[in-house]
């Protein structure tokens, strides 16, 4: 008789089909409410930190300036010489000195963007980690594996592509825009965007030069960064400040923060030019751009 209440208890206690089925409905239900809430957290806290890198940066390029007689960072300097973007896979322990005579080894181009946003790491209390996003999926760089290598042998970024997250106003503006008076210092204008998270360009899905600042959510995402998925791109601006913002067009006379501007007073915002010097005095063209 014992052993027969036995087997009914155990009976009882053993779920159905149609109750672990139930169960099993319940946790999906509960784990399609809960992911999007844990991946906006997770996102939000990577762009509270990129914000905390973009601000560092403004510091880096303050201080740069403050010992520089107000001028932000630049190598050699050549008016309508291209752009150059280098990078410096050269793994050796030598110091390499950016500003040598030109043509000798270790030293860099005229005009090379990503050899002047490097002086910072260079000369300033700054790491390669900061140089990059969290929400993206580069790396900091290290400088190579040969012992002894630092950043002072060290011309660029060992690969900007894999290092570097954030895109800068061009330092080597062109003899017009000189004269329109662009100038890139520590007076530069509180609505002037001096870096961001990396300029998107023009590929893979996005394109910098489609929108207008009326543009829908959805087409206006082709031109955010890519370090956020297309959701926005924290941005620093000219007296150190810096706040996340879900549109490109949020410069000076609400300028495309990513392409030449399209007019030389700032009444047209964008153009298809996304390589290139600024148009006008307000017009931020941030540099590096992916393809």
């Amino acid at each position: 008789m014992k052993l027969l209440n036995r087997r009914r208890d155990r009976g009882r206690s053993a779920f159905t089909l149609l109750e672990l089925l139930a169960v099993i409905f319940i946790i999906a239900i509960v784990a399609a409410i809960l992911f999007p809430t844990i991946n906006r957290t997770h996102d939000g806290s990577n762009r509270v930190k990129c914000g905390s890198n973009i601000r560092q940066i403004g510091q880096a390029l303050m201080l740069y300036a403050n010992e520089n007689k107000g001028n932000y960072p630049r190598t050699f300097y050549k008016a309508d010489a291209p752009l150059v973007f280098s990078s410096d896979a050269t793994n050796t322990a030598s110091p390499r000195d950016p500003f040598g005579d030109k043509g000798l080894p270790g030293t860099v181009a005229e005009n090379d963007v990503t050899a002047a946003i490097f002086l910072l790491i260079r000369t300033q209390d700054i790491t390669p980690e900061v140089f990059v996003c969290p929400d993206s999926n580069l790396d900091k760089d290290t400088y190579g594996s040969a012992p002894g290598i630092s950043a002072q042998s060290k011309t660029s970024f060992t690969d900007w592509r894999k290092h570097l997250s954030y895109s800068f106003a061009n330092f080597y503006p062109s003899e017009a825009a000189v004269k329109a008076g662009y100038k890139l210092n520590a007076a530069t204008g509180a609505e002037f965007a001096t870096a961001a998270d990396m300029n998107p360009g023009v590929g893979d899905g996005y394109d910098v030069t489609v929108p207008n600042e009326k543009s829908s959510t959805a087409r206006m995402q082709k031109a955010n960064s890519r370090n956020h998925q297309g959701q926005g791109e924290n941005v620093l601006y000219g007296d150190g400040h810096a706040e996340f913002v879900q549109n490109p067009f949020c410069g000076t006379k609400m300028d495309n923060i990513y392409t030449v501007s399209g007019s030389t007073d700032g009444s047209v915002t964008t153009s298809k030019t996304v390589t290139g010097s600024p148009a006008w005095a307000g017009d931020s063209v941030l540099l590096p751009a992916l393809k």
